[in-house]
């Protein structure tokens, strides 16, 4: 449960149903995840088999009970890239991901990967994606929460009150013994209770508190009189002069690192030298501050890899200029970087956020060496779109690969209510390619959303309601501009000239072509104020059946009685898009129930989350292929000295009716007779993972870690596959300032699919397909040790990691961290891979990190 490292092609196997034997190495080599709790900010990082022309990685991922993805860029840097996800997201008993890698000239992998996909579809990952084992925070932290002061508050002397909350206490709590004390010193006595708020002013039993700091402490009791928790906190007594003194005088701090990292890798040898600078201030009720991150590797080729932020917070209104991350309704805008400015102006009653700037650079295309003559004017109106004219001849032409157009955005979002109970929201979102950026490009685009979203809760959002609805446009080609009156015209003054000599009908047909015309010319010159109205606009009904460009959901949560149940409804047409959240997967609808329930007084947690699904929205397609997907997790945390572990189940089925293309695939092999869907398969899975805290001479703790999944296929095409994946490990703690982790990582996979015979060649249309296996199984030993000295500034590691099987390599490394007088950190590692069958790597790294 704390780690998942060396799962190599693992988790990709279990995911992609399709995957053949000579599919190519993935770029995805190995997916390195930090211990996951509930609450805390978890970093993953990912290595890559090569680092050529990879432009962005992007992970993707949802918290359980979520129905979208949210997105974020990964830092890339050579070979390996790395992310870390906000505490808010992580949510256990699981969160579920995948990872998307945008390569040069538009091209596109996943991890897990597909053949031959270039989006994550059905079979791909968004349905069937990589799972991280979240591990709950004790639960017991939250059933007594001090509300006041808050940890680290500096507080006047004469404005002190403690209040205490055991409004989520569990009934294992016996509310009436909760002791509280102030500096070790019980004050239980002089303190009020109020149902299930325990309030203490110290002024008003004439308390003498000196001024500094001081601390609380809860003591929590079961029924039966036993010590159930501790919770503890400080605060800081000051005057109130003091206090506003402080306030108002400027705060503050900041950190820097300079990193330099060389790799010398099989693929070439490549140096990067990185900066990354933050510092945050306070004065009186405002704060400011900035970020940067520069970057060696930052070209004109490719999307930037510097980055800057400078940000003002002056309490209703926040400001930050440079690259941002705005926050806008999901349907409309998820986890887009937008270069510019980003504004949020909150006064709880009214409130404006705003984000202008653009979402991609301007990258220039390239002209190819040699030139494309043709024979004729007709043939050259046939040719290539990434073509443009070679000097004076008309015939002459010299083909590129399409640049990228810088991308401007726009979106505002008024709303009404703080969110706390109520908010009412309105989202108009316009993106937009600048043709005047790029010489070398095509087919320019332009797209238009608007949205409202409306979230009543109440009961502390015990219970809540979010709902969002949106409707997007987009123009796939603006480089011809709008309609000019006389494309207009034609459209109304258009005949339709049946067969025969049927007067009347041509006349009907040109009224009602007129009237079209005149509808559409109306509408056009209205909606031309804000998009590019022209034949390349879809849909040009996003209302007309199946509600092509509407996209909508609406969830339910409640949590009561340690019960956290989510209900989410959603339904995405199939011709919606936006540019702030161009993955959302469209044409869909489905339903999502799940609970997340505590159970033995917070000892036990069970989780149940249950999806139901399907495409074809707009009836516009042969089949309609369905999807079901059930995950449930038992957790077990009994408490001290006692083992604590998660076991867990899930399926996931993919069902679709026969459609033609299968049908003539198979309609003349005589071992296809049954063919009766052309997707009918279920994936199933299993796992089991359990850490334990022991002593036996010197503390260990150990982690088991298994998991069994299996697809079956059962149309004629067989894509099954079995993975058994275990992982044991065991971290000692010696009484001298020594750690060592030793683990196992066993894995065992076999991927099947059916090769036709003759597909391409009648002579053999009448051959029977064949089952063709292919194994994949690989061993990987980790061993490391950690020592400290120097009074702890210093710090020691290695590192080896042998793999023996299929996968085959050898893995060095040593490091050293030393701090100096507090402020200052220097780091070194080195890593030497013994690769098989292709060049050995080395890698070096120096890091300086600074503390202001």
């Amino acid at each position: 449960m704390k780690s998942y490292r060396f799962s190599v092609l693992l988790a990709m196997l279990i995911s992609a149903p399709g995957i053949a034997a000579a599919q190519a190495i993935p770029l995805v080599q190995k997916v390195n995840i930090g211990n996951a709790v509930e609450n805390k900010p978890l970093t993953i990082g990912v290595d890559l088999t090569q680092n050529s022309n990879i432009l962005k990685l992007t992970l993707k991922y949802r918290s359980f009970g979520e129905s979208a993805y949210r997105e974020v860029e990964m830092l890339f840097t050579g070979r390996t890239a790395s992310v870390t996800l906000p505490g808010t997201a992580i949510f256990p008993p699981y969160i579920e991901y995948f990872i998307q890698v945008d390569l040069a000239g538009g091209k596109r992998e996943f991890y897990p990967m597909v053949e031959g996909e270039t989006t994550p579809d059905s079979r791909g990952p968004e349905s069937n994606p990589l799972q991280i084992q979240v591990k709950p925070q004790d639960p017991r932290d939250l059933e007594a929460v001090i509300m006041s002061p808050e940890p680290g508050e500096s507080v006047a002397i004469e404005d002190l009150g403690v209040a205490v909350s055991l409004f989520d206490a569990s009934s294992a709590v016996n509310r009436a013994a909760t002791k509280l004390y102030l500096d070790n010193i019980d004050v239980t006595a002089s303190a009020i209770r109020d149902a299930d708020l325990i309030t203490y002013v110290p002024k008003n039993f004439q308390t003498p508190l000196a001024l500094g700091a001081h601390f609380l402490k809860v003591e929590l009791y079961d029924t039966t009189g036993k010590l159930y928790h501790t919770i503890e906190s400080n605060f800081i007594l000051s005057t109130a002069a003091a206090v506003a003194e402080e306030r108002a005088r400027l705060q503050g701090g900041g950190n820097a690192q300079l990193e330099y990292r060389n790799e010398d890798l099989s693929s070439g040898n490549t140096t990067y030298l990185r900066g990354d600078l933050r510092t945050d201030e306070t004065y009186s009720f405002t704060s400011f501050g900035a970020s940067a991150h520069l970057d060696n590797q930052d070209k004109p080729s490719l999307q930037p890899q510097n980055r800057f932020l400078l940000y003002g917070d002056a309490k209703y209104l926040r400001v930050e200029v440079g690259d941002a991350f705005p926050k806008f309704p999901s349907l409309v805008v998820s986890g887009q970087r937008v270069r510019g400015v980003n504004a949020s102006l909150a006064t709880g009653y009214f409130n404006v956020d705003a984000a202008m700037g653009q979402t991609e650079r301007a990258v220039e295309g390239v002209l190819a060496d040699t030139l494309i003559h043709y024979p004729d004017a007709s043939s050259a109106a046939a040719r290539p779109q990434n073509t443009i004219k070679a000097g004076t001849d008309s015939l002459t032409y010299q083909a590129f690969s399409q640049g990228t157009y810088a991308r401007n955005f726009l979106a505002v979002r008024p709303s009404f209510g703080s969110g706390e109970n109520f908010q009412l929201g309105f989202t108009f979102m316009h993106s937009k390619d600048d043709m005047s950026s790029i010489q070398y490009g095509i087919l320019p685009a332009e797209n238009l959303v608007g949205a409202t979203d409306l979230t009543i809760a109440f009961d502390d959002q015990h219970f809540k309601w979010e709902t969002q609805a949106a409707v997007g446009i987009e123009n796939s080609d603006i480089s011809g501009g709008s309609f000019t009156q006389a494309n207009y015209d034609s459209l109304k003054y258009h005949v339709h000239v049946v067969s025969g000599p049927d007067s009347a009908q041509n006349y009907s047909d040109s009224v009602k072509a007129y009237k079209d015309g005149s509808d559409l010319e109306k509408l056009g010159k209205v909606v031309d104020k804000y998009i590019t109205v022209n034949g390349n606009l879809q849909p040009n009904n996003p209302v007309a059946s199946g509600l092509p460009g509407v996209s909508m959901e609406s969830a339910l949560s409640l949590n009561y009685f340690n019960n956290f149940l989510r209900a989410m409804f959603y339904r995405r047409g199939a011709a919606y898009i936006s540019f702030g959240n161009e993955f959302l997967q469209t044409d869909i609808q489905g339903v999502q129930v799940s609970d997340y329930l505590r159970m033995f007084s917070n000892k036990a947690f069970l989780a149940v989350s249950y999806e139901q699904k399907n495409d074809n929205t707009a009836n516009t397609k042969e089949v309609t292929t369905y999807y079901k997907n059930l995950n449930t997790t038992l957790t077990l945390s009994p408490g001290v000295d006692i083992p604590s572990f998660q076991v867990g189940y899930g399926f996931f089925t993919r069902n679709a009716d026969l459609d033609e293309a299968t049908r003539l695939l198979t309609e003349n092999r005589p071992d296809s007779s049954s063919i009766a869907k052309s997707a009918d398969e279920i994936t199933t899975r299993y796992l089991f993972s359990g850490s334990y805290d022991f002593v036996a001479g010197i503390r260990h703790t150990a982690t088991l870690s298994f998991n069994l999944a299996s697809k079956t296929d059962n149309t004629f095409f067989k894509r099954n596959q079995s993975n058994l994946y275990l992982q044991a490990g065991i971290a000692s703690t010696f009484s001298i300032p020594l750690t060592t982790t030793f683990s196992v990582v066993f894995s065992q996979n076999k991927s099947e699919y059916e090769a036709f015979y003759g597909s391409t060649d009648s002579l053999f249309i009448n051959q029977d397909s064949s089952l063709v296996s292919t194994p994949f199984n690989y061993t990987t030993v980790n061993i490391g040790a950690r020592y400290r000295m120097m009074d702890n500034n210093l710090e020691l590691a290695s590192m080896l990691s042998p793999s023996f099987g299929a996968f085959k390599r050898t893995t060095v490394q040593v490091g050293a961290n030393y701090t100096y007088m507090v402020r200052h950190t220097f780091a070194f590692s080195a890593q030497y891979d013994l690769n098989s069958g292709i060049a050995n790597d080395t890698i070096i790294s120096f890091i300086y990190r600074l503390n202001f």
